[in-house]
């Protein structure tokens, strides 16, 4: 567009000299004006030879040796009359020339030329500057400066990832104070990678490095560079650190960088003519262009460090990768306390409980549980938010909202209490399970009832007989349908998908398998999203045999969970007739059950509830008190 609009510019100032050298040509050559008068007297001499009539203009040449100043002399005049002239040079020996009147027409067209063309350059240069002020808008409207009255974030609003921010510090003492390292000869990396699953604060991390160190803060997309249009976004990358370098020392974060930075080898395009390609190229090269006395750092954040360009991770480029993970229990808990001091809380609320609660949850997460709670303690008009809000909005953001208004038939509610009632036997009976939390068959979302367990502590590494043990628990609610029913139900699809994913992962990814031996079967090519992984190559018969494997697996599993509730029929009967009374019992009302169901006797003297005729509303009356 640039080039488009200098050459029209050329053009038109090329026109605009030759029409003006043209024009004083004209005026210079132009043939001497006569009045009326004067051709009168002399047509009335018989001086005249030749006329040429233009309209009304003529011009009039006359013999040679007349009286004109010299011989032919010719000149021009403008006749009132045309018609009535012609007809009276008819009997006179002069020679009549007619000529059709271009003149107005062509000085029309070159007038209505010029402004055409005045108007193109006009609007393509307002274009120009219109186009070089938003290259400076780009830029200037990502600016954060440390005082410009926007708010500082620091490391005291960023909590559960210690060992990332204490990584990160010697780059805000770097921007701080950079002759400190160039004195001993040590460079800073020009660029940080912040790599881990959404929600994680990796975007937080690197404003707090910014207001830590008190400079301009550069924050970007990595979308914001990708354009239709070929070069816009590599033109955008160079105006960046252009600009960036004016304001140093500063940092560049380029946010979901995976955006423009993916490896050009799995591309959509095999050459590097693609504007994707060309920003990355004018990227790289960038990052090349400045050197540590710059005092620039690039920050970038990613959920996909497996699908950038190599060039782009190579030391000189983002020399270093920080990792951030979700927090655990004690992160989380004071990710909780730096939220709940933004709402209104109960005094009794138990912060560590609430981090019990949540575990594998990011800070996004827990921003939203707080949000959450606080929003559920306003529509029960409470005047402060209490555990019970806490738990309503966990379940709430895990399984979706409740479904009060839905129906269902006295026999799908049995069904689905006998379901939840076999998980809850099998968690409660096997060795290493987590402990039970709660049991429901309220529907809320997809599920129509859960049985929940929160681990005592973050579970980093699991056993094979965790494993095992949890395979078990998903198989309990089928199970227990078969043995009180005697038939199946729908009701435990998504049991039997989670138990077939951990077998899976336990016979091809983690190695648990005697006979398949420690051998890895399956790869992940998600990154942090998680969601996608794929088989390695193999013969028939090894894929064969991995079937075989996971279907053992899984039976066995399935057989020792009809054991159990085999076992404890009394007690899944019980349960699951209390389950369709209340909906919903805790741990502790779940104990109160097991405890008068397994023994002979009842904490009560009074009642024997294993042989009492009221059964389950005796056992039901304990636990309302």
């Amino acid at each position: 567009m640039a080039i488009l609009t200098r050459n029209l510019f050329i053009l038109f100032l090329i026109t605009l000299f030759f029409g003006s050298g043209y024009l004083v040509w004209t005026i210079e050559n132009r043939l001497p004006e006569r009045s009326y008068s004067e051709f009168r007297y002399c047509l009335k001499n018989h001086d005249i030879s030749n006329m040429t009539f233009t309209g009304n203009r003529v011009v009039i040449s006359h013999r040679a040796g007349e009286t004109s100043t010299s011989p032919g002399f010719t000149y021009k005049t403008t006749v009132p009359n045309p018609e009535e002239l012609i007809a009276e040079l008819k009997d006179k020996d002069i020679r009549i020339v007619f000529n059709k009147d271009r003149s107005e027409f062509i000085l029309q067209a070159l007038g209505l030329f010029y402004i055409i063309l005045l108007i193109i350059v006009i609007v393509l240069s307002l274009n120009r500057i219109k186009k070089e002020e938003e290259k400076s808008r780009f830029t200037t409207d990502k600016l954060v400066r440390p005082n410009d009255g926007h708010k500082i974030v620091t490391f005291k609003d960023v909590a559960g990832i210690p060992e990332a921010l204490e990584e990160l510090l010697e780059i805000i003492e770097f921007l701080r104070n950079p002759d400190q390292f160039s004195q001993v000869g040590a460079t800073i990396p020009k660029g940080v990678l912040l790599q881990g699953p959404p929600g994680t604060g990796k975007t937080l991390v690197a404003r707090a490095i910014a207001g830590e160190a008190g400079v301009p803060f550069y924050s970007f997309s990595g979308s914001d560079f990708v354009e239709m249009f070929v070069g816009v976004g590599a033109s955008r990358v160079r105006d960046l650190f252009k600009e960036a370098k004016k304001n140093a020392p500063c940092i560049v974060f380029i946010d979901e960088i995976d955006a423009v930075g993916g490896s050009r080898s799995s591309g959509s395009s095999a050459s590097g003519s693609d504007e994707r390609s060309q920003t990355l190229n004018a990227l790289l090269v960038e990052m090349d262009g400045f050197t540590s006395t710059d005092n620039i750092i690039v920050l970038a954040a990613t959920n996909r460090p497996d699908i950038l360009d190599s060039a782009l991770r190579r030391p000189g480029r983002f020399d270093r990768q920080v990792t951030i993970l979700p927090p655990d229990i004690v992160g989380r808990q004071k990710i909780l306390q730096i939220h709940a001091a933004k709402i209104k809380t109960s005094p009794d609320l138990d912060l560590s409980q609430i981090a019990q609660m949540c575990p594998g949850f990011t800070g996004a997460d827990l921003a939203n549980l707080v949000n959450e709670a606080a929003l559920m303690a306003a529509r029960s008009g409470k005047s402060a938010v209490d555990c019970t809000d806490f738990e309503l909005a966990r379940d709430r953001i895990l399984m979706g909202v409740e479904h009060k208004g839905m129906i269902m038939t006295e026999k799908d509610r049995s069904i689905l209490a006998y379901h939840e009632a076999g998980h809850a036997i099998i968690a409660k009976t096997l060795p290493e399970a987590d402990p039970l939390h709660k049991i429901t068959i309220i529907p809320r979302g997809s599920a129509l009832g859960q049985t929940q367990q929160l681990p005592l502590f973050d579970r980093h590494a699991y056993s094979y007989i965790y494993l095992k043990n949890r395979i078990t628990i998903l198989m309990g609610g089928r199970a227990a349908e078969d043995i009180a029913l005697n038939q199946r139900s729908t009701g435990a699809q998504g049991d039997i998908l989670q138990a077939t994913e951990i077998a899976t992962n336990m016979i091809c990814k983690w190695g648990m398998s005697e006979d398949m031996g420690p051998q890895a079967f399956i790869v992940d090519d998600s990154g942090f999203l998680g969601g996608s992984s794929q088989r390695l190559p193999m013969a028939d018969k090894t894929a064969r045999d991995i079937d075989s494997e996971i279907k053992t697996l899984l039976a066995t599993c399935y057989e020792n969970a009809a054991t159990i509730i085999s076992q404890k029929f009394y007690l899944l009967k019980n349960l699951a007739g209390i389950l369709v009374q209340v909906e919903t019992l805790d741990n502790e009302e779940f104990d109160i059950i097991v405890a008068c169901s397994d023994t002979n006797k009842c904490n009560s003297e009074e009642c024997d509830c294993y042989t009492c005729p009221a059964g389950q509303s005796c056992i039901l009356s304990k636990i309302k008190k």
